[in-house]
Formats: structure tokens, sequence, C-alpha cells
């Protein structure tokens, strides 16, 4: 099995690495980067969708069986999925899903609160915003660059301020399980990181990232792909002007 990641930025060193530990034995792993404009506020989420589209059919030409978008936002979603007949999961869309058939109530704490429209227009997409109780931000907020990711924490402190974030939600607000709105976020943290969240909060902390990638290589496994109804199939020429722009 190929499966293809698309990173909602430049994919940074060491990012390809820490995706294949987590994938199957046997998963051959394709790493992009839609690396054209950023993605520091919900407005910018919108423009990654023809770049995303046009990175999933040439991974779909070079034969990977299923895409994962690498971000809790779901970026491009509909456009990449029209683009292509294999599986697109959406890191979002894959998450919340799994944790709805886990707990009635889950909290959500953001990363940025600049981005919170594009993370709570994915849990609309997915049904479930009624079953979460609040979406929490940091106080100091992660930005993407062109060169990478601007993470204003240490890896500890960071880990100390999302249990802050998050305890709230459980003591006050009832919530059975935490998503962190980050798909990669356990790859930026110590090592133990969610299961030290767990025991502080005393409820379930999910990791995104290798639930999207399972979805995936579950739905190629499985030979299911997304309806055609919902998301019909767009003529590649429609991307060409793109193409253009960008050479």
């Amino acid at each position: 099995m190929k499966l293809a990641v698309i990173l909602p930025g430049a994919v940074s060193s060491g990012a390809e690495k820490e995706i294949e530990n987590l994938l199957s034995p046997g998963t051959e792993l394709v790493v992009l980067g839609a690396a054209g404009g950023l993605l520091a506020v919900a407005g910018d989420i919108d423009l990654k969708g023809p770049e995303a589209a046009m990175l999933a059919m040439q991974a779909e030409q070079d034969g990977c069986d299923a895409v994962v978008l690498d971000g809790m936002c779901d970026f491009g979603l509909a456009i990449v999925r029209g683009a292509v007949d294999i599986p697109v999961v959406g890191a979002a869309t894959a998450t919340y899903s799994l944790v709805c058939q886990l707990v009635r109530r889950f909290g959500v704490v953001s990363i940025n609160a600049d981005m919170n429209p594009m993370f709570l227009r994915a849990i609309r997409e997915c049904g479930c915003e009624q079953r979460m109780t609040s979406m929490r931000s940091l106080e100091r907020s992660l930005r993407l660059t062109r060169e990478g990711a601007e993470i204003p924490y240490t890896p500890e402190d960071w880990e100390a301020e999302l249990i802050t974030a998050a305890r709230p939600q459980v003591l006050e607000e009832n919530a059975q399980c935490i998503v962190i709105a980050c798909a990669s976020i356990f790859g930026l943290l110590p090592d133990g990181a969610r299961e030290r969240m767990q025991e502080a909060l005393g409820v379930i902390v999910v990791d995104p990232q290798p639930i999207a990638l399972r979805t995936a290589e579950m739905l190629a496994a499985l030979q299911l792909s997304h309806s055609k109804i919902e998301y019909p199939k767009i003529d590649a020429g429609s991307f060409d002007h793109f193409r253009k722009s960008q050479s």
C-alpha cells in the first residue's frame, strides 16, 4: 500500500520520518507540501485547495492508494476529493468521527485563535458540533510560515499549557475527551505527552495524526472511497490556470 500525506505548508525536516513511524508495516509513504501562501488565519484555508488537489492528482498517477490531508481544518477536502478517485481522508473528519464513537461530549483546544473559524467549520461538516463542549485557545499561537512553524513554547511548556487550557473543559463542562486542533501536535511534544495529559485530566486525549493515517489505510484496504454523487469528478483541465500561475 502506498499513502500520500499532504501538509498545509512546507515539509519540515524530520516530518516524513515522524509520519512513517505511525504507519502499518509495509505501507509506503510520500509526504507532499501545499506550500503556496500561508495558513495563518481562517480565510487562508480555501486558497490551499487547488494546490492540494494538484498534488493529490500527481500522487494518484504515481500509484498512491489514498491521500491524507494532514490538518485539523481539512483544507481543500471537497476539491481534493473531486480531483481524484482514491480515498481522501481529512484529519479532522477522521478524528471527530472516531471521537463520536468513543464519547458523548468532547472539548477542543485550539493552537491558534485566528484559525478557529476553519477548525469549527470542519467540526460542523462532521455533524458533531452539538457534542463539543467548547473550543478554547492558547494564549500564544502557533503560526505557520513559508519556512515552517513558529512555536511559541518549549515542548514541556506547551504540554503544560495544553493541560491548563483543557482542565476547565473537563471539570466545568464535563468533556469526556480532549482533541487538540493540530494534526501533528504529539510529534511536537515530549515523548509520552498524550499519556501524561490523560493522567492529569482523567479523560481520553486523542492523537489526530495516527487516526487519519490508519483511516486512510483502512479505506484503501477495504477498497472504499468517497461518493462521486457527493463529490463529482472535476475535469483535470480545470486546474490548468493554477499550474500556469505556479510555473
